[in-house]
Protein backbone atom coordinates (compact mmCIF):
# COMPACT_ATOMS: atom_id res chain seq x y z
CA UNK A 1 0.00 0.00 0.00
CA UNK A 2 1.40 3.39 -0.93
CA UNK A 3 0.51 6.82 0.37
CA UNK A 4 -0.96 9.51 -1.84
CA UNK A 5 0.06 13.13 -1.42
CA UNK A 6 -1.47 16.25 -2.88
CA UNK A 7 0.99 18.32 -4.88
CA UNK A 8 -0.73 21.71 -4.71
CA UNK A 9 -1.75 21.59 -8.36
CA UNK A 10 -5.41 21.02 -9.10
CA UNK A 11 -5.87 17.33 -9.77
CA UNK A 12 -2.20 16.73 -9.02
CA UNK A 13 -1.35 13.82 -6.78
CA UNK A 14 1.71 11.68 -6.50
CA UNK A 15 2.30 8.30 -4.95
CA UNK A 16 5.03 7.80 -2.41
CA UNK A 17 7.10 4.67 -2.89
CA UNK A 18 6.14 1.89 -0.49
CA UNK A 19 9.73 0.92 0.30
CA UNK A 20 12.01 3.59 1.79
CA UNK A 21 14.62 4.84 -0.65
CA UNK A 22 18.14 4.50 0.65
CA UNK A 23 20.31 7.56 0.61
CA UNK A 24 23.90 6.63 -0.28
CA UNK A 25 25.16 9.88 1.22
CA UNK A 26 23.43 9.13 4.51
CA UNK A 27 24.86 5.62 4.55
CA UNK A 28 28.37 7.00 4.04
CA UNK A 29 27.80 9.74 6.64
CA UNK A 30 26.63 7.12 9.16
CA UNK A 31 29.69 4.99 8.43
CA UNK A 32 32.07 7.95 8.84
CA UNK A 33 30.28 9.06 12.01
CA UNK A 34 30.90 5.63 13.50
CA UNK A 35 34.57 5.84 12.49
CA UNK A 36 34.95 9.28 14.11
CA UNK A 37 33.13 8.20 17.28
CA UNK A 38 35.42 5.18 17.52
CA UNK A 39 38.47 7.39 16.93
CA UNK A 40 37.44 9.67 19.80
CA UNK A 41 37.36 6.71 22.18
CA UNK A 42 40.99 5.98 21.24
CA UNK A 43 42.30 9.49 22.01
CA UNK A 44 43.89 9.45 25.47
CA UNK A 45 42.97 12.28 27.83
CA UNK A 46 40.14 13.36 25.50
CA UNK A 47 38.10 15.97 27.32
CA UNK A 48 34.94 17.39 25.77
CA UNK A 49 34.47 21.12 26.16
CA UNK A 50 32.46 21.96 29.26
CA UNK A 51 31.40 25.36 30.51
CA UNK A 52 32.58 24.73 34.08
CA UNK A 53 36.24 24.60 33.05
CA UNK A 54 36.16 26.56 29.79
CA UNK A 55 37.33 29.81 31.38
CA UNK A 56 40.22 28.06 33.14
CA UNK A 57 41.34 26.35 29.93
CA UNK A 58 40.89 29.49 27.80
CA UNK A 59 42.91 31.57 30.28
CA UNK A 60 45.90 29.28 30.83
CA UNK A 61 46.20 27.60 27.44
CA UNK A 62 47.08 30.97 25.87
CA UNK A 63 50.48 31.08 27.56
CA UNK A 64 53.42 30.27 25.26
CA UNK A 65 54.98 26.83 25.26
CA UNK A 66 58.37 28.52 25.72
CA UNK A 67 57.31 29.60 29.21
CA UNK A 68 56.32 26.06 30.17
CA UNK A 69 59.59 24.72 28.72
CA UNK A 70 61.58 27.25 30.77
CA UNK A 71 59.75 26.27 33.96
CA UNK A 72 60.31 22.61 33.09
CA UNK A 73 64.03 23.22 32.67
CA UNK A 74 64.24 25.20 35.92
CA UNK A 75 62.37 22.63 38.00
CA UNK A 76 64.35 19.76 36.44
CA UNK A 77 67.68 21.48 37.16
CA UNK A 78 67.04 22.94 40.60
CA UNK A 79 66.39 20.62 43.57
CA UNK A 80 64.99 23.50 45.61
CA UNK A 81 62.27 24.16 43.00
CA UNK A 82 61.59 20.43 42.71
CA UNK A 83 60.98 20.25 46.50
CA UNK A 84 58.19 22.82 46.22
CA UNK A 85 56.27 20.00 44.53
CA UNK A 86 54.03 22.36 42.50
CA UNK A 87 55.10 21.34 39.00
CA UNK A 88 54.83 17.80 37.60
CA UNK A 89 57.86 17.35 35.32
CA UNK A 90 56.79 13.98 33.92
CA UNK A 91 53.26 15.21 33.18
CA UNK A 92 54.61 18.33 31.48
CA UNK A 93 56.86 16.27 29.20
CA UNK A 94 53.80 14.16 28.38
CA UNK A 95 51.78 17.33 27.64
CA UNK A 96 54.40 18.46 25.11
CA UNK A 97 54.32 15.03 23.43
CA UNK A 98 50.49 15.09 23.41
CA UNK A 99 50.41 18.54 21.80
CA UNK A 100 53.07 17.62 19.27
CA UNK A 101 50.97 14.64 18.18
CA UNK A 102 47.40 15.94 18.38
CA UNK A 103 47.48 19.68 17.56
CA UNK A 104 48.20 18.97 13.86
CA UNK A 105 45.34 16.44 13.88
CA UNK A 106 43.02 19.02 15.49
CA UNK A 107 44.03 21.53 12.81
CA UNK A 108 43.32 18.96 10.09
CA UNK A 109 39.92 18.11 11.57
CA UNK A 110 39.03 21.80 11.89
CA UNK A 111 39.92 22.34 8.25
CA UNK A 112 37.99 19.21 7.30
CA UNK A 113 34.92 20.42 9.21
CA UNK A 114 35.14 23.86 7.62
CA UNK A 115 35.56 22.42 4.13
CA UNK A 116 32.79 19.83 4.62
CA UNK A 117 30.36 22.58 5.68
CA UNK A 118 31.46 24.62 2.65
CA UNK A 119 30.90 21.57 0.41
CA UNK A 120 27.34 21.25 1.75
CA UNK A 121 26.71 24.95 1.15
CA UNK A 122 28.30 24.83 -2.33
CA UNK A 123 26.08 21.90 -3.33
CA UNK A 124 23.01 23.81 -2.12
CA UNK A 125 23.94 27.10 -3.83
CA UNK A 126 23.43 25.92 -7.42
CA UNK A 127 19.85 24.61 -7.04
CA UNK A 128 18.93 27.71 -5.01
CA UNK A 129 20.22 29.99 -7.79
CA UNK A 130 18.40 27.87 -10.38
CA UNK A 131 15.26 27.89 -8.23
CA UNK A 132 15.32 31.68 -7.98
CA UNK A 133 15.54 31.84 -11.77
CA UNK A 134 12.57 29.46 -12.12
CA UNK A 135 10.67 31.56 -9.58
CA UNK A 136 11.32 34.74 -11.59
CA UNK A 137 10.24 33.04 -14.83
CA UNK A 138 7.18 31.50 -13.17
CA UNK A 139 6.11 34.90 -11.83
CA UNK A 140 6.06 36.18 -15.41
CA UNK A 141 4.22 33.14 -16.77
CA UNK A 142 1.77 33.17 -13.85
CA UNK A 143 0.48 36.60 -14.83
CA UNK A 144 -1.18 35.00 -17.87
CA UNK A 145 -4.79 34.12 -17.13
CA UNK A 146 -4.36 30.72 -18.78
CA UNK A 147 -1.57 29.72 -16.38
CA UNK A 148 -3.48 29.23 -13.15
CA UNK A 149 -1.38 26.21 -12.17
CA UNK A 150 1.84 28.21 -12.59
CA UNK A 151 0.34 31.03 -10.51
CA UNK A 152 -0.43 28.50 -7.74
CA UNK A 153 3.19 27.33 -7.82
CA UNK A 154 4.37 30.94 -7.64
CA UNK A 155 2.30 31.48 -4.49
CA UNK A 156 3.80 28.36 -2.90
CA UNK A 157 7.33 29.44 -3.85
CA UNK A 158 6.68 32.94 -2.52
CA UNK A 159 5.36 31.52 0.75
CA UNK A 160 8.43 29.34 1.25
CA UNK A 161 10.88 32.00 0.10
CA UNK A 162 9.51 34.48 2.61
CA UNK A 163 10.18 31.95 5.36
CA UNK A 164 13.84 32.50 4.54
CA UNK A 165 13.69 35.69 6.48
CA UNK A 166 12.85 38.39 4.02
CA UNK A 167 11.22 40.76 6.41
CA UNK A 168 9.43 43.86 5.47
CA UNK A 169 11.41 46.75 6.78
CA UNK A 170 9.61 48.96 9.15
CA UNK A 171 10.08 52.57 8.40
CA UNK A 172 10.95 54.55 11.43
CA UNK A 173 9.01 57.70 11.79
CA UNK A 174 11.30 60.60 12.28
CA UNK A 175 9.81 63.06 14.73
CA UNK A 176 9.20 66.44 13.29
CA UNK A 177 11.40 69.10 14.76
CA UNK A 178 9.56 71.33 17.12
CA UNK A 179 9.87 74.98 16.60
CA UNK A 180 9.30 77.40 19.36
CA UNK A 181 8.07 80.64 18.05
CA UNK A 182 7.52 83.37 20.45
CA UNK A 183 5.71 86.50 19.56
CA UNK A 184 6.92 89.68 21.06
Amino acid sequence: MSDIIVTGVSGGTAELPSAPVTNPYQELANELTAVFKNAVTRIPHFEPKHRTISKFVRTYSKYPNAFIATVLGAVSADPELRQVNKFDVDNTVDVFRYQEAFVPLADLLFTLATDLKFSCDARKAKPVAEGLQVYAIAKGLGRDAGSASVAAHVENMKRDLNRFGRRKTKTKEVPKPTTNTTVQ
